[in-house]
């Protein structure tokens, strides 16, 4: 327990030594801002494909399967048949299958670009929120790191610049880190007891 609150104690200290420059928060906004452009570019991308493929699926549909289609009605009819006279029908008949063909492979490939999408926005929002946390923890530290500058320099003018804060955190550094070799020390000891 008391290892716990004292790596505890020792984290926050370091964490609060840390500083970070202003302009961090900016960089983080345009990487972040850089990210939102990515995903739109993924978007417009995975769109693009998905009309080059609807596109090459009726060009398909118009120059390979209509003429197939057409081939086996036409195996279909008797001999005596007048093609010429019979053409409205036999078109009449095959518009609906080569329609419902090429409306279930235009439907397939849309569900298969619904779910990229889908999976593209999901990954997008996981990636917003986490960004948003860092944006948010930077923009705190920087304005934490700026509170600690104007304190230090208030200090600094009341004492004339009599103390030397970065002289004072090393001293603080070095004795703390004394104390967690010797606290390692005695937990070792301590084990070895029991």
């Amino acid at each position: 327990m008391f290892k716990n609150i004292l790596l505890l104690l020792i984290t926050s200290i370091l964490i609060s030594c840390a500083s970070l420059p202003d302009a961090t928060a900016t960089l983080t906004k345009d990487v972040i801002n850089e990210g939102d452009a990515m995903h739109q570019l993924n978007i417009s991308l995975v769109n693009e494909l998905f009309n080059e493929k609807k596109a090459r699926l009726n060009t398909f549909i118009t120059n390979k399967y209509t003429p197939e289609i057409i081939k086996k009605f036409q195996k279909l009819l008797p001999q005596n048949v007048d093609y010429k006279k019979e053409l409205p029908n036999i078109i009449e008949a095959i518009i609906p299958v080569i329609n419902r063909k090429r409306d279930s492979l235009q439907d397939i490939l849309s569900n298969q670009q619904q779910k990229i999408v889908t999976g593209l926005n999901a990954n997008f929002i996981s990636y917003s929120k986490a960004t948003s946390s860092l944006q948010n923890l930077i923009n705190s530290a920087v304005k934490e790191n700026k509170a600690e500058q104007n304190a230090l320099s208030e200090i600094n003018q009341l004492t004339g610049n009599k103390l030397n804060f970065k002289q004072v955190e090393n001293k603080l550094d070095s004795l703390l880190n004394k104390t967690g070799l010797g606290m390692e020390k005695l937990l070792k000891l301590e084990k070895l007891i029991k």
